[in-house]
């Protein structure tokens, strides 16, 4: 096979990553190969070996196509990378078994909070959130702490795009959206009050590698009532781990070594 006929392939099968990607219901073969805009003998072949080395998967009763265990693994291993997460996770696996609540590490990508980790307590609730999964940033804890401090030209572009209302309580109004995102920047601090699911309230604090330059999230999610009682202290205990995690990342970002 040539070098530039590899290449094609090469890209071929990334271009049909990235579209399987947006899909986490999954997709199926005719969608995929309408909006790659490639044969279907091509888009079929490279389908079938990344399906062998577990970068997809197929559901034969939905005749669907997810991303598998692969695929998420590097995602994860290059978003570790790049934000340091990995200093995070000690102190939120310390804070979920001291509060008895779940834990949650997120970062921002493309309007999308994407979960790299989560921990849980003794009292810890079935969320929709689990690890790899993307949420809309506008209505969770972890996507307020992230969209506030993004570029006003990336945050209206966010809120450019259809706002879905998953309770009666999510904000869709995109003045009141602005508001809050303001007042995260003031309070230090985001929440989800059952915006997302009823019954589930989510604390998130950001987490800076410099002066308002965000790279993650941290939070706290759990029953309601349990979160709203306890909410100073959350919020005080999030804090206080911003606080570390970020002085380490700004020590990390040092080459100590250089003279």
């Amino acid at each position: 096979m040539s070098f530039q006929k590899q290449q094609s392939t090469l890209d071929n099968a990334l271009t049909l990553l990235e579209i399987i990607s947006h899909y986490s219901s999954g997709i199926s073969l005719a969608e995929i190969v309408k909006l790659s805009r490639m044969a279907k003998t091509t888009v079929f072949r490279i389908l079938d070996i990344l399906k062998k080395r577990q970068y997809l998967s197929y559901d034969a009763s939905t005749e669907k196509y997810f991303l598998d265990v692969k695929a998420f693994e590097l995602g994860v291993k290059g978003l570790m990378n790049i934000s340091l997460v990995g200093i995070s996770i000690p102190f939120l696996k310390k804070l979920a078994a001291k509060l008895n609540e779940t834990c949650f590490l997120a970062v921002y990508h493309d309007g999308s909070v994407i979960y790299l980790y989560k921990a849980e307590g003794e009292l810890a609730v079935k969320t929709n959130s689990h690890i790899g999964s993307r949420m809309p940033v506008y209505c969770t804890g972890l996507g307020k702490s992230l969209l506030a401090y993004q570029p006003l030209v990336e945050i209206n572009k966010v809120l450019s795009r259809p706002l879905v209302q998953f309770t009666n309580k999510t904000i869709v109004d995109r003045e009141a959206i602005h508001n809050s995102l303001a007042k995260v920047c003031i309070d230090g601090y985001s929440m989800d009050d059952e915006e997302v699911e009823e019954g589930l309230t989510c604390i998130a604090v950001p987490i800076f590698i410099k002066q308002n330059k965000v790279v993650e999230a941290i939070s706290i999610a759990g029953s309601s009532f349990r979160i709203i009682q306890k909410k100073e202290l959350i919020i005080n205990e999030l804090k206080n781990i911003r606080y570390a995690v970020t002085l380490f990342k700004i020590l990390k970002c040092f080459d100590f070594d250089k003279k």
